[in-house]
């Protein structure tokens, strides 16, 4: 009788219901002879050598080697699921608390054990999981720790990381090379495996074969040969298996080729340092980033390749940039000891080379175990001194113009480095007494030298009488014309700071010492009050002497733009007058953004899940922090849906240093004559203080009749604001200027076409275009005529068009670009393709973009791809599609193809990745714009800060914390040669708040001591921004309870040792405030 399951014999748990009747046993007779029934027609024989894979529910076995499954004996698939369910839950909902604190709760699991001590499966063993008390960290072992991917063999890294793709290739005798015995030759060798040869088959050997009695078991076909040295292929080898048919392997080996035939060739050489990174990113998987191991190895090729090329190149040039490229590459494997000694033999081979001394000053400045502020001070003075020797030896006026925006460069650096430390007064006061030896100097300093200028203004600086952005200010020139007989202004009262209600003396001291930074930005008199305790509230003109700029009478029309832009971006404040040359390389400079440690929110925006069809009607972000796109008066007074070029800084910043900005301005456009600087004052004075616009424009109109940006300028302010019929009269005042170009009037037609268009008058706006752009006059025109005729159409069609090709064609391309964009907007409102969906209040967006991209490609082709001028012309088309999506339907992948394309030409507009990420769905699979942002960091060159900010605020808007912690390390570790987005000052402090404020999310730091998160990041931070006060006030401000009183001195003990900024002396402070707290404890 067969051995029945130990689950048949129990009674059912199934409740029975009097719907559902049991059917009736069989007799004992007919059940044994249907049980022998089924045995014979269910069971099968089974070889024994699976014995191995039997159930627990097999038990009959038999002495014959075979053994027999009853499938009748297997629990139903109904006691199946009953005994699965009893060990698994099945959770359709999901748990919200997951969510809520990032994870699964940690009780729920079951503890468990990891086989193999804690490797990872599929990777090396320089990756693995230890046990850290309760918890699993993940760690990354060193060098000599255990075996990774430079202990594994002897061979490079890169032919390391392509080891995955490639297969073992042993050369094989060819046919041919065998001695049959019928040659007419005796072989004077022996074949010691003619035996074994003879017996295989196919002429192949059987080492080529996996081999089953190998001592270390069965060889596997993916492994490779444990030997140091691998096989070549022969010439008959299938070029495949080297991997040639791959475009950047196939590269690497033409370069190769190209520098061993001709190692003069230092582009070659160049390109190849230059290819490593690609074989790099190549060689390592894609989903994860090149490992601190994999970029020293590989910065070891490119420095030996470096190194190579450098010794023989045969000029200076080649030199400089080979030695700058040495520098770099050497930064990431030497210690701090041998960098700076290689640094003192850089310099001193190459020290007047502009980029190369950058780096020095770079790495002077950011290096914590190397930075002294007087050392850096210095640094920066002398390199001033040097460039003023060298121009004055300089005979050629380009020369001298170009020496002289390196120095404007210098002066700025040197400047912001002296704000960041805490020398706020002597940064103000280096700006007001450069600005007046430029723009305020008497008519008697062009004939004297350097030197008696330089006296002279020392008079006038120390009688102390009111300087630039002061009030009642009138100049070093009126001053010298009176022979001196202003007089200073009246002594200053300083508040005295308040004292916080904390029992903490850190906190306290901390909440004094900012109180009496941000009341101090500007230089104080010597009879002001309050001013006894700090000496260096008063600038002498002997602390500030040897970073002053002085420039000859007249290199001042050629440089004074660039001295201008260079003041608006130490102010925090977007340029305007040059985007060309030295300001672009300040703009791209990230020591010279702003530092602010409010500039990065870390609030996540409320509307985080909205779904792809209400993605349209959420307004698009048009002013946010870092914001980098080319500044025209589109964006300087903006209609309601366009982007804002200026932000409101007045109450972000103390009021004081706010008021000397304002003064300055207003100073540098009224009283000095800088009649550029009109239109960007107007519109910093209607963004800080709306409701003196009007009286500002009179004034500024007054001065300069014939200035018609102004005129544009304050129409558009006046129809943002409401005034249209203010508008209209200014810009017929405007037409009425007998010297106005005829691009000009064509850039007053942009301005009215889009007024009215932006009220959905699309006839109107038409016949605006058209007006401007002909020789009738315009108001007489617009308010006669409602529409205009076809012939007008046609003849502005051809106008626009022709004028365009031919400035184009003349080298004319700033004047080009203005024909260009009311040709896109004129075929906009007049054409009709069918290419693209449309509504009434629509125009034709494919021909506007068509006539877009036939200008743009021929500035493409005239290597004008990365100009300004280029720039606007697309954003002037991105305002266009921005306008077509906003009022009806579009096709969202046309408005995507375009903006990627845009992105392409310039990746560090902003404006363009804020269009892109307004349209893209916040919850897409493939995330379209952490693509985009992924390409654009891609490669050699840097993207700048305002690219970076802009990923961490997208992750800040549609990721998590981790995603945007992600972000952070992105910006703050990037490994390009020319970034230093990794020593800027906001990013860390927003990184270390953030941090803190998701410190319940974030898991903690790595074992190494550091403790929380934000504590490890405030390190890291104060290592790679040793120069900055604001980074080290962030320990005793965001972080004052996490850093106990031992790490707080420590902190100041550093930021005292590198000769930072201190108001307060905080061992004194916290002492006297512990003292009197107690006093007034004991006193109740």
């Amino acid at each position: 009788m067969p051995v029945m399951s130990s689950k048949q014999g129990k009674a059912s748990a199934i409740p029975k219901f009097s719907s559902f009747k049991p059917k009736l046993d069989a007799t004992p007779a007919q059940h044994e002879a249907e049980l022998e029934e089924s045995r014979r027609h269910k069971e099968r024989p089974v070889s024994g050598s699976r014995d191995r894979h039997r159930s627990a529910r097999d038990t009959s076995n038999h002495g014959d080697g075979t053994r027999l499954i009853k499938l009748s004996d297997r629990p139903s698939p109904r006691e199946q699921d009953k005994e699965r369910d009893s060990l698994f839950v099945y959770d359709k909902r999901g748990d919200p608390l997951v969510r809520r604190y990032g994870g699964i709760n940690r009780r729920d699991v079951p503890n468990y054990r990891r086989f193999g001590s804690g490797r990872i499966l599929g990777v090396d063993g320089y990756m693995r999981i230890d046990q850290t008390g309760s918890r699993e960290e993940f760690f990354i072992l060193g060098h000599h720790e255990s075996r990774s991917l430079l202990s594994s063999d002897r061979k490079t890294l890169l032919a390391k990381g392509g080891y995955y793709k490639s297969q073992p290739v042993r050369v094989r005798r060819q046919k041919s090379q065998g001695v049959s015995g019928s040659e007419d030759f005796v072989s004077l060798v022996s074949s010691k495996k003619r035996k074994r040869d003879d017996g295989e088959s196919g002429g192949e050997s059987n080492g080529d074969r996996p081999s089953y009695r190998s001592i270390h078991g069965k060889s596997k076909n993916h492994e490779h040969s444990d030997s140091d040295i691998d096989y070549a292929s022969d010439a008959s080898a299938d070029p495949e298996d080297w991997g040639l048919d791959d475009p950047v392997r196939l590269k690497s080996v033409e370069l190769s080729r190209r520098v061993r035939e001709h190692p003069q060739d230092i582009d070659a050489w160049l390109q190849l340092v230059g290819l490593q990174d690609t074989l790099l990113q190549i060689s390592v998987q894609e989903s994860r980033r090149p490992t601190a191991a994999e970029v020293k190895s590989s910065a070891d090729i490119k420095l030996s390749m470096l190194q190579q090329a450098y010794s023989h190149a045969t000029t200076d040039p080649q030199c400089e940039k080979l030695q700058l490229r040495i520098m770099q590459e050497g930064s990431k494997i030497w210690d701090p000891k041998t960098l700076s000694k290689r640094w003192d033999e850089a310099l001193e081979k190459h020290g007047a080379d502009c980029e190369l001394w950058r780096a020095f000053a770079n790495f002077q400045q950011t290096t914590l175990s190397a930075f002294q502020y007087e050392k850096v001070k210095d640094l920066y003075a002398k390199r001033l001194q040097q460039l003023e020797t060298t121009a004055s030896a300089t005979e050629s006026h380009t020369g001298r113009i170009r020496i002289y925006e390196e120095m404007i460069y210098v002066f700025l650096r040197a400047t912001r480095f002296i704000s960041d430390a805490g020398y706020k007064e002597r940064a103000t006061a280096a700006w007001q007494a450069t600005l007046e030896m430029t723009f305020a100097r008497p008519a008697t300093a062009t004939e004297q030298m350097n030197t008696k200028v330089r006296s002279g203004f020392q008079d006038f600086w120390e009688s102390e009488v009111p300087r630039m952005g002061e009030e009642s200010a009138r100049g070093w020139a009126t001053f010298e014309r009176d022979s001196g007989a202003q007089e200073p202004p009246e002594p200053k009262a300083f508040e005295s700071p308040t004292l916080p209600s904390t029992r903490d003396g850190y906190r306290a001291w901390a909440v004094v010492e900012g109180q009496k930074a941000r009341s101090a930005p500007n230089p104080a008199r010597t009879l002001d009050e309050g001013i006894e305790d700090d000496p260096f509230r008063v600038v002498m003109f002997a602390d500030i002497h040897d970073v002053l700029l002085y420039f000859p009478s007249e290199a001042i029309p050629s440089i004074r733009r660039q001295l201008l832009d260079a003041f608006l971006i130490f102010c925090q404040l977007p340029p305007i007058l040059c985007p060309t040359g030295i300001v672009q390389d300040m703009l791209q400079d990230s020591f010279l953004s702003g530092s602010s440690p409010n500039l990065v929110t870390t609030e996540t925006s409320p509307d985080l899940l909205l779904v792809s069809e209400e993605q349209t009607k959420k307004p698009l972000e048009l002013t946010h922090d870092y914001q980098q796109f080319n500044i025209t008066p589109e964006v300087l007074f903006p209609q309601p849906h366009w982007f804002r070029g200026l932000k409101k800084i007045r109450g972000e910043i103390p009021e004081c240093q706010y008021q000397w900005i304002s003064t300055t301005l207003k100073q540098l456009a009224r009283l000095f004559g800088v009649v550029e600087l009109g239109p960007y004052h107007l519109a910093f004075e209607s963004v800080n203080e709306p409701g003196n616009e009007k009286k500002t424009a009179k004034a500024l109109l007054k001065q300069d009749s014939t200035n018609v940006s102004l005129y544009v300028c304050y129409s558009m302010l006046e129809w943002a604001r409401g005034n249209k019929g203010v508008a209209h009269t200014t810009l017929g005042a405007a037409a009425g200027i007998t010297t106005i170009s005829a691009y000009n009037k064509v850039s007053m037609g942009i301005a009215a076409a889009w007024m009215e268009l932006e009220d959905g008058n699309l006839p109107k706006s038409i016949l605006q275009l058209c007006t401007f752009s002909s020789d009738s006059t315009p108001t007489a025109s617009a308010s006669d005529i409602s529409t205009a005729s076809t012939t007008q159409i046609l003849k502005t069609r051809q106008f626009l068009s022709s004028n365009r090709d031919y400035l184009l064609s003349s080298g004319d391309a700033t004047n080009a670009i203005i024909y260009a964009e009311a040709l896109a907007l004129l075929e906009y409102l007049t054409q009709q393709s069918n290419k693209e969906p449309s509504s009434g209040n629509q125009g034709d967006i494919w021909s506007a973009m068509s006539s877009i991209s036939t200008c743009s490609d021929e500035l493409v082709s005239r290597d004008l791809a990365d100009s300004p001028f280029h720039e606007r012309l697309l954003q002037s088309a991105a305002r266009l599609l921005y306008y077509h999506a906003r009022q009806g339907p579009f096709r969202a992948g046309f408005l995507r193809e375009q903006l990627v394309k845009y992105i392409r030409l310039f990746p560090r507009n902003t404006m363009f990745l804020s269009l892109l990420a307004w349209r893209e769905a916040r919850l897409s699979v493939d995330d379209r714009v952490r693509a985009v942002l992924a390409d654009a960091g891609d490669g050699d060159r840097d993207v700048g800060i305002g690219v970076r900010a802009f990923a961490i605020r997208h992750e800040m808007r549609v990721g998590n914390a981790h995603s945007t912690r992600a972000a952070f390390e992105r910006a703050l570790e990037s490994d390009t040669h020319d970034s230093s987005s990794g020593h800027h000052p906001g990013l860390w402090i927003a990184y270390v708040r953030f941090c803190h404020a998701k410190r319940r999310v974030l898991k903690k730091s790595k074992s190494d001591g550091s403790g929380s998160e934000a504590k490890a990041v405030l390190y890291r931070a104060l290592r790679r921004c040793p120069w900055a006060k604001d980074v080290f006030m962030e320990a005793f401000g965001t972080l004052v309870r996490e850093v106990d009183s031992a790490e707080l001195r420590s902190v100041y003990g550093t930021l005292v040792d590198k000769g930072l900024r201190v108001h307060v002396d905080m061992d004194e402070f916290v002492e006297s405030w512990r003292r009197d707290r107690r006093e007034r404890e004991g006193a109740r």
